[in-house]
């Protein structure tokens, strides 16, 4: 199936020329909105295991046997290591050197992604992924979410726009590739408000974006706030429509690394038609090949 946008798939095909999985790894780093250092409270939405994986529930893998496990039997597979739970930029220069080096000890690893928070990359963290973005594929993943106060207020993230365009600016200095993430459905925010925040990515053109379904898990603020005081949540066809309103005023060469979120079943709660990820990217690209459109396609006179 064609497809109207610019794929992360198909960006890893055109830079390696096959399909590149992530290994998403918990590499034991914490958050700060959670440890106290700005907050005990966590983003509302923030699972326990920080958005990383959680087949590794008990800890006791440690970087290179998640690794391991990942690549065994698989010798001739190229992969991502995923950097993926809580914030991980947070801890000194010299514990993040040493635990972001164990990937060049896998010949299968070709890049790095690290996701973080943009207020969490302290100035002497900048030389040292100016460095590893010299000898592997590295991507930095910022968690914006949205451009506007009142929807990282109701987030609870505890950082605004500003730190976001700070560390977003030091890091494309240096020729860093960044990758923005951004929730769709964030209650009280229209749909003008979510075409600011992406042409503000027109603007700033990042390397790629993430597109998040708001969702709700188990054992959450944002749990424990719908179950309190019901809101509504997106049905699939209000989704699938934001979605490619969204696209459709994207910069064609920004590359869509996600169109929606999902979540092991055992800690999701709702929307229920959520989980039906891949299902929901397919239609996303029929509905878009039924319209003849495309990424970029209303870009013009817009950003």
């Amino acid at each position: 199936m064609p497809e109207p946008y610019y794929s992360f798939n198909r960006y890893l095909r055109e830079r390696f020329g096959q399909r590149v999985p992530k290994i998403a790894i918990d590499a034991g780093f914490p958050c700060p909105n959670k440890d106290g250092t700005i907050s005990t409270q966590g983003c509302i939405f923030c699972d326990t295991y920080g958005s990383g994986p959680i087949t590794n529930m008990d800890k006791s893998l440690s970087i290179r046997e998640q690794i391991q496990q990942a690549v065994a039997g698989r010798e001739k597979q190229k992969f991502i290591a995923y950097y993926q739970a809580h914030s991980n930029t947070c801890a000194p220069v010299s514990v993040l050197r040493q635990r972001y080096n164990i990937i060049f000890q896998f010949k299968e690893v070709v890049g790095l992604f690290i996701g973080t928070r943009p207020d969490t990359i302290n100035d002497d963290v900048y030389p040292l992924l100016e460095e590893l973005h010299k000898k592997t594929y590295l991507t930095v993943e910022l968690g914006l979410q949205s451009i506007h106060s009142k929807s990282l207020d109701f987030l609870t993230r505890n950082h605004n726009y500003h730190q976001f365009l700070e560390t977003f600016h030091k890091l494309k200095e240096r020729g860093i590739d960044v990758l923005v993430h951004l929730i769709v459905g964030i209650p009280g925010e229209t749909e003008a408000e979510m075409l600011q925040s992406v042409h503000q990515m027109n603007r700033l053109k990042p390397a790629g974006v993430k597109f998040h379904m708001l969702h709700i898990l188990k054992n959450t603020g944002l749990y424990n706030l719908y179950r309190e005081k019901p809101f509504s949540l997106l049905k699939e066809d209000e989704y699938i429509r934001l979605i490619i309103t969204l696209l459709e005023h994207l910069d064609p060469g920004i590359v869509v690394h996600r169109l929606t979120g999902d979540r092991d079943q055992r800690i999701f709660h709702a929307p229920l038609w959520a989980q039906q990820k891949n299902a929901v990217i397919n239609r996303i690209r029929m509905r878009m090949l039924e319209l003849n459109t495309r990424q970029g396609a209303k870009l013009n006179h817009t950003s």
